[in-house]
């Protein structure tokens, strides 16, 4: 009798668990919703104040249709129109980017206007530090303007580089097809980006998923995943610098997808961790290789470090990791600025680029690494809880078909 009232007693804890995750799940759910309504009804920019940045010879500016811009002088007595202007739109690394670019009478660009972005302030700034928008000046909309041909794209921000260049590529031939008489506009036949960072992304998926389902050779798994892991860390993280940030999460979130034809490795990355995830249960890339919990893991080896998982307190420090990881997510959301929501230090280490708070975590993670194993993986890292996410879907999709094909079995059980 006593064994009974325990277990039962144990069964409704578990109930009241469960039904507090499933309360949490549920207002959780509705912030999120809340948060892109938000950012959706207080997206876009009003862009007449930049207009005589792109043109600055004309006198009188005059709005009219498919958005296009023209601008009037005086000249010999007689007001005549001296350029046109247009916005652009893409999506880059860190969400949608807006781009308004004028142009003169014969389409060639003479000017250009950063209008929003949502890319993170320290790798966006590299274009302007590198001079990235002068090539553009003098082009014509009949020029292909493709980053490789004749725009030459940014190191360390090579995203945020393609964005810029289909916006400006969007507007010029949009003010060529509204504006210009007998322009032949040519199609915009984009290139897909298939090179050395999809080959390595598509060979560690693959490797680490065989390699992972090993069950009768440790040493073989050991190593190799070992392997994994410095490839991952020099390929992905130094020679690439192209992780998986959350930054790729709110972007997704938002429905900002950027072009496949020039950010093939951005599907390959997010399509390849929900996919693997979902068949295998386990997060490939977080585990196997990740750059930045490579560096951790490396620095841990040398010196010893282990888990440190306190019984009090490594729940509640999940719990921490899981607010931050919300908190910047609903953040992103609302601000339509997915890189400026990201947090982790990747870049720091990486590109050497970051802001002094990233410099400081940094340093900490880095030093803290050589005590506890992978410390900011496993207690602030805002990607472990959304993988986390994938897995608890995973699991709720499953017991669902096990409980529906249990519920047939019975049916079909029963005599006639």
């Amino acid at each position: 009798m006593a064994n009974l009232t325990a277990r039962q007693s144990i069964q409704q804890q578990r109930d009241r668990q469960r039904r507090q995750k499933n309360i949490v799940t549920i207002v959780a759910f509705l912030i999120l919703v809340g948060a892109w309504i938000f950012g959706r009804l207080n997206s876009g920019s009003d862009v007449t104040p930049f207009i005589q940045d792109v043109l600055p010879q004309a006198e009188r500016i005059e709005q009219g249709s498919q958005g296009l811009f023209t601008g009037y002088a005086t000249q010999n007595g007689t007001e005549q129109v001296v350029g046109y202007a247009m916005t652009g739109t893409a999506t880059g690394y860190g969400g949608p980017m807006l781009l308004l670019v004028g142009t003169d009478v014969d389409g060639n660009i003479i000017g250009t206007s950063i209008i929003e972005h949502g890319e993170t302030p320290n790798f966006f700034g590299q274009l302007d530090r590198q001079d990235y928008y002068d090539q553009f000046f003098g082009a014509n909309y009949s020029d292909a303007l493709y980053l490789g041909e004749d725009i030459d794209g940014v190191s360390g921000a090579t995203l945020s580089s393609e964005a810029v260049a289909q916006s400006i590529r969007q507007a010029v031939r949009g003010i060529a097809s509204a504006a210009i008489d007998g322009a032949q506009v040519p199609p915009d036949q984009r290139p897909v980006k298939f090179g050395a960072p999809e080959v390595a992304l598509i060979a560690l998926f693959v490797v680490s998923f065989f390699l992972h389902r090993l069950k009768r050779q440790p040493t073989l798994k050991k190593y190799g995943r070992w392997l994994i892991l410095l490839s991952g860390l020099f390929i992905l993280g130094f020679v690439f610098n192209k992780p998986f940030t959350l930054s790729n999460v709110i972007t997704l979130l938002s429905g900002y997808w950027p072009d496949w034809h020039t950010n093939l490795y951005w599907y390959l990355l997010v399509g390849g961790i929900i996919l693997v995830t979902s068949i295998q249960g386990k997060n490939p890339y977080c585990s196997w290789f990740c750059p930045f919990g490579a560096a951790q893991e490396v620095l841990g080896s040398i010196s010893g470090a282990k888990p440190y998982q306190p019984r009090q307190l490594y729940s509640k420090l999940r719990w921490v990791q899981r607010a931050l990881s919300f908190t910047a997510i609903v953040l992103g959301l609302a601000m339509r600025q997915p890189g400026a929501a990201s947090y982790e230090p990747f870049g720091t280490l990486f590109n050497l680029q970051g802001s002094w708070p990233q410099w400081v975590m940094l340093v900490m993670v880095l030093l803290g690494s050589l005590v506890i194993y992978r410390p900011f993986c496993n207690y602030l890292c805002p990607l472990d809880p959304v993988v986390d996410y994938i897995g608890e879907i995973r699991r709720w999709v499953k017991n669902v078909w096990r409980q529906k094909n249990k519920t047939n079995v019975s049916i079909s059980s029963k005599p006639s």
